[in-house]
């Protein structure tokens, strides 16, 4: 029987895996016809379709709903097709390196204890809101140029735009979520006026990006915005997530739990599995730029594509025990960061501030609890995960001074 889904339905919305077990059991994409669009939720399929890099056109947009529903696509490298991609996108490129990332580790520590001194010996915090997202958006903000208290906020309105659906909201159709488009919009064009005007704004990412020319392109005022848009998005929510994830599971695990707490060192270990388990870019969205043929589906061009990560890493042909939480498991090759032209560029950075998150706060604890009736999952079919997840933590004594 074929499985009535919709990427946009409450049903997907809240709970996507039981659709997702279905749709991997057909045994190809699987055509969504309300939408034009190919789910592709096997391993396999996913992975092909990645390395295909010919087969699509990514500049339609990224996210579904940008895809189907009309919403503006900005213009990036991440919506750009080879060879602009690689151009634009290797600009930045030496700052996301693993070298790159380690030279900022010093200042990425030093910002993850500022703000987790602001947590220290409270009775209960979210590890989302109060913590990880504040550390991943200022970290966003910095690299443009923003200031702490303009980071935090355009945070604040793009988490109004994308994440604070409510039940039966397709895209950012709300009064509310347009407005905050409307206050970020001014936020961000503010800055860039800044960045025009004064050569040492901007940051060292934005900086790079307002001073390019490639094959005799500049960004103009609308493009050097839709790069502040985009690079605070990605840089500040979907690590948030699976850092929140982490500690959620862990949670319900006690024997993994005892373990990461007796040994931090784990916690980049404990971190990698929640992006596999509870991916938080459920899918991105392309489109066929040719007809071609993937695991019996015949795919026309200008067929919407839909790669389902969250299901491909759920994918029982490809991950032993696929539906269990298991931090010790030794199948790597998971696609939480994607695989082919568009492989996330933050992925190095990802993991490094993730694990710089969790060995400080682990380390500052001898023991959590997971507050359930306050924790908050995401709303929607582009992220996945945990946008409030309280914990009780128990301290240990703090440190003495120097």
């Amino acid at each position: 029987m074929t499985t009535d889904y919709d990427p946009f339905s409450s049903e997907a919305m809240q709970d996507p895996h039981p659709l997702y077990r279905q749709l991997r059991a057909e045994g190809c994409p699987h055509f969504v016809e309300k939408r034009k669009a190919w789910a592709i939720t096997l391993y396999d399929d996913l992975r092909k379709a990645s390395l295909n890099a010919g087969w699509l056109d990514f500049t339609a947009g990224q996210t579904p709903s940008q895809l189907m529903l009309g919403e503006p696509v900005p213009h990036t490298f991440m919506t750009m097709n080879f060879p602009h991609n690689r151009k634009w996108r290797g600009l930045l490129e030496p700052f996301y390196s693993a070298a790159g990332v380690e030279r900022e580790v010093p200042r990425l520590k030093q910002l993850i204890d500022d703000e987790f001194a602001r947590l220290r010996g409270r009775e209960t915090f979210d590890v989302y809101h109060d913590f990880a997202n504040r550390v991943m958006c200022i970290n966003a903000g910095y690299n443009l140029g923003l200031s702490r208290e303009d980071a935090v906020a355009a945070r604040d309105l793009i988490d109004r735009m994308i994440l604070n659906r409510v039940p039966g909201q397709e895209g950012a159709s709300t009064q509310d979520s347009q407005a905050a488009a409307g206050e970020l919009g001014l936020l961000l064009h503010q800055h860039v006026q800044r960045m025009r005007s004064d050569a040492d704004c901007g940051g060292p990412h934005g900086r790079v990006l307002r001073d390019a020319e490639i094959d005799g392109v500049r960004l103009d005022d609308n493009d050097l915005l839709a790069y502040l848009f985009s690079l605070l998005v990605v840089g500040s929510e979907t690590t948030p997530m699976a850092v929140a994830g982490t500690l959620y599971y862990l949670a319900r695990d006690p024997a993994q739990k005892a373990q990461v707490l007796a040994d931090n060192a784990l916690a980049m270990a404990a971190f990698r599995e929640p992006c596999r388990y509870d991916q938080p870019t459920n899918m991105l969205a392309r489109r066929a730029a040719c007809d071609f043929e993937l695991n019996g589906a015949r795919i026309a061009a200008g067929d919407n594509l839909l790669f389902v990560y969250a299901s491909a890493n759920r994918d029982e042909r490809r991950f032993e025990n696929a539906d269990t939480f298991d931090m010790n498991r030794s199948n790597p090759g998971d696609l939480s960061f994607g695989t082919g032209a568009h492989f996330c560029l933050g992925a190095a950075l990802a993991q490094t501030s993730a694990r710089l998150m969790l060995e400080r706060l682990l380390a500052a604890i001898s023991d959590y609890e997971v507050i359930e009736e306050q924790c908050q999952r995401a709303y929607g079919e582009h992220l996945n995960g945990f946008i409030e997840m309280v914990i009780r933590p128990v301290w240990k004594a703090a440190p003495p001074s120097p």
